[in-house]
């Protein structure tokens, strides 16, 4: 008996790979108030994908859009939970949620003291909201170059009325801007009056005031008073602020040796404590000095070297009669001087 063998062939026919899973994903773009948000699917496979939906209030629920493309217009900045839902041809599903950022821009800036010896510094106060500055360009309203930093100084050369503007860009291309007008002041004159001279002898002073009113007063001896004292030689300044600018004003003080004899021409050596005896005024600035001192006869009645201001009108002891005598005088400059002294009693 002749045996007949059967094969039987099966057809065992494999789904694609890219049937059996899907993968959701989608893009946004960066936008502006104001401006339509766009979604668009990059779910993969694409040959795979059956239905694609949105859900774009963030409830959990895909049933706001469907489709790979949807734009969208939110009211107000912020982020946004937005979510995409892709089921495969064969049933698969997957869902993917991203924060999309809505942003705002709100241009402002403030300046400090507006004065035209002082530079002007601006202060960006711009308020962003999911998104950040990308570019400033300034305009300083006097002509000259702008800026494109975002607290920038600048130094006016004119007084008067400037409009500065500023605008502000973003990466998400929201563009703003603002306009201040803004004061350019000039600055106080200062002025000084001196109760004395500038040059005055040394271990003397000479008091200077401000001249005029200010809301403060700095002196660079550090003093903060409308006056002050000075002894020293010097350079000096005093600076006046009134409106947030201020004037200042520079000067000079001398204080010099006193090489000028300074002497008393009548004594009154009665014993009562005034002008009981001849003095040089100023010998602790000439001395050593050499005296000799005689009458109208040209007899000398008195000598001393060096001299301590002590002769009190009398010769060795015995009181001189009132009448006029005659000093010669010389002092470490070397020079003579001569001249009268009156004994009045």
């Amino acid at each position: 008996m002749k045996k007949t063998a059967v094969v039987i062939l099966l057809s065992l026919n494999l789904l694609p790979l890219s049937l059996l899973a899907i993968r959701a994903d989608f893009q946004f773009t960066r936008v502006c108030v104001g401006t339509e948000t766009e979604l668009v699917s990059t779910t993969t496979p694409d040959s795979s994908i059956y239905r694609l939906m949105w859900d774009l209030d963030g409830d959990g629920i895909f049933d706001d859009a469907i489709g790979e493309t949807v734009k969208i217009l939110f009211s107000y900045a912020g982020a946004y939970n937005i979510g995409l839902k892709a089921i495969a041809i064969n049933g698969d599903q997957d869902a993917i949620y991203k924060s999309v950022p809505v942003a705002s821009l709100q241009v402002a800036f403030l300046q400090d003291y507006s004065c035209l010896n002082l530079p002007v510094h601006f202060y960006d106060e711009t308020i962003i909201l999911e998104d950040t500055a990308s570019q400033y360009i300034w305009d300083f309203g006097d002509g000259s170059p702008g800026s494109y930093q975002s607290n920038p100084t600048h130094n006016y050369t004119l007084a008067g009325e400037y409009l500065v503007r500023l605008v502000v860009s973003t990466t998400a291309g929201c563009i703003d801007s603002a306009e201040n007008s803004i004061t350019i002041l000039n600055p106080p004159v200062v002025d000084i009056s001196f109760s004395g001279d500038t040059v005055f002898p040394e271990g003397d002073s000479v008091i200077a005031t401000i001249v005029g009113v200010y809301d403060s007063v700095f002196w660079n001896t550090g003093e903060e008073t409308n006056s002050i004292v000075i002894y020293e030689t010097g350079y000096y300044f005093v600076r006046g602020y009134l409106n947030g600018c201020y004037g200042e004003k520079f000067f000079s003080v001398t204080s010099v040796v006193d090489t000028i004899v300074r002497i008393m021409t009548v004594i009154t050596p009665n014993q009562d404590g005034f002008n009981d005896r001849w003095e040089i005024i100023n010998l602790p600035e000439i001395e050593p000095c050499n005296v000799e001192i005689y009458n109208r006869w040209g007899q000398k009645v008195f000598s001393a070297s060096p001299y301590s201001n002590d002769w009190d009108g009398t010769e060795n002891g015995k009181q001189l009669s009132n009448d006029t005598y005659y000093y010669f005088l010389r002092c470490k400059d070397g020079n003579l001087q001569t001249g009268t002294i009156s004994i009045v009693r």
